[in-house]
């Protein structure tokens, strides 16, 4: 061939090209033990566990349980008890992997698998989460590649439970040395290092827990991960007896942190249609570098909630919709979720949304899918790590009736056609299509 490229060297160079980097051996393997460990029946007495908590939580705040309430608890628990096993599965420091974990079912053509959702505590559409389990008795290598210029947020964080997530050392995207190709190698140990490629381990640190974000969902890729250990290791992998034991445990606390701390602390407690200033935390699932605010909402269907943001200087942001359940509604199809690559800007740099059933007509409509009750979790992250990185950075919001909508929307706001709205979505499905295939 002309280049001196053989055309079972190009098949293979393109093939490397246009491969998911979430789609590896590891991960088929670990959806697959997941699958198969979840149909144990000990899970049973602390699923019907986490449905008492999520009830007790809905009736404390005069939620209306009618059926459709029910469905989404339902399918939130399902998911609530996979992502237990999920965690389970890759908790073995002396047999570290990568695993895509928190993302909903994949109906596509996943290595031939129907994989669950296994999402729990305010999923992201945006975000590739990940894990490597981790100790400070070994030395890891992970070996990374971004793709053009990288997601729009990359974060490794260094947690002390699976369940709480609370962050004991971190390393943000911005601040990894990367290769001219895009290669990174970062090390982690219980040593010190001036390497800035670098976390420390440290004796209660028991997980990577790995976010990349995407802004752009028709250009950007999560980067390729992989994990070595170094030296040689004795210990033998961990039993599938002992892996089911590590979920029920996973699921007993995330119960508690997610079914309570999520759900009755940080949202209902705020009161209904009440989203308040972001503030950041280092627990709960939530990042040192991200700021965030909470609130369930109510609406009937002659009302509208109107949101305003000023992201301030968070490197990204995105605001989302969520059931009483905590996850998001078939985000490949459904307007749940804007971030700062999606969402059309105000005149002043600010950006407002209507939460509404009905389509409003304005660009920026989060959609209930129906639902009169749920949650909401906007999130700014790309923020230093500290209590004033929220600074500059404010929500209002505004409870009006749907068809005064025009009395209070900001002046130039952008609205669309019912053709421009169908084409809208149609981007919507192609973007996570090309990120969530094989």
């Amino acid at each position: 061939m002309r280049f001196g490229l053989t055309v079972a060297t190009l098949f293979a160079v393109l093939r490397f090209a246009l491969a998911n980097p979430l789609a590896t051996d590891d991960q088929r393997q670990l959806d697959e033990l997941s699958m198969k460990l979840a149909q144990s029946s000990e899970f049973d007495e602390l699923r019907g566990k986490a449905y008492e908590q999520w009830y007790q939580v809905l009736n404390k705040y005069n939620v209306n349980i009618d059926s459709a309430i029910k469905q989404d608890v339902d399918n939130a628990i399902k998911e609530l008890v996979f992502s237990s096993v999920q965690k389970a599965v890759n908790n073995d420091p002396a047999h570290p992997k990568v695993y895509w974990v928190d993302t909903a079912p994949r109906h596509q053509n996943w290595f031939g698998l129907d994989v669950p959702g296994g999402r729990y505590s305010y999923d992201n559409p945006d975000c590739f989460y990940r894990t490597i389990p981790i100790s400070d008795k070994y030395t890891y290598k992970i070996h990374g590649r971004r793709y053009g210029s990288g997601p729009a947020d990359v974060s490794f964080s260094l947690i002390s439970s699976m369940d709480s997530q609370n962050t004991v050392a971190s390393l943000a995207g911005k601040d990894i040395e990367y290769n001219d190709d895009g290669s990174y190698t970062i090390t982690v140990n219980n040593q010190d290092s001036n390497d800035k490629n670098h976390i420390k381990s440290t004796w209660n640190g028991v997980q990577l827990f790995i976010r990349n974000n995407i802004g752009d969902w028709s250009q950007e890729l999560p980067d390729t991960l992989s994990v070595e250990i170094v030296g040689n290791v004795t210990a033998e992998p961990h039993s599938e007896q002992k892996i089911i034991e590590d979920a029920k445990t996973s699921l007993k606390w995330s119960t508690f942190f997610y079914g309570y701390g999520a759900l009755d602390f940080k949202t209902f407690s705020v009161g209904t249609n009440n989203l308040q200033s972001p503030s950041q935390s280092q627990s709960l699932g939530t990042l040192t570098t991200q700021a965030q605010s909470f609130a369930p909402y109510k609406l009937n269907d002659n009302q509208a909630l109107v949101i305003t943001i000023t992201p301030g200087n968070a490197k990204y942001w995105v605001v989302p919709v969520y059931t009483v359940g905590l996850i998001t509604v078939a985000p490949w199809e459904n307007l749940i979720s804007y971030n700062n690559k999606q969402a059309r800007a105000n005149s002043d740099g600010s950006y407002t949304f209507v939460l509404s059933k009905n389509d409003p007509g304005v660009y920026n409509w989060l959609n209930t899918t129906g639902r009169p009750e749920g949650t909401l979790m906007p999130r700014f992250q790309g923020l230093p790590a500290s209590d004033k990185g929220a600074k500059g950075i404010t929500i209002k919001h505004q409870l009006v009736d749907f068809n005064k909508l025009g009395s209070v929307l900001p002046n130039g706001t952008s609205y669309v056609s019912a053709s421009e709205r169908q084409q809208q979505v149609q981007e919507r499905i192609a973007g996570y299509e090309r990120l969530h295939q094989q």
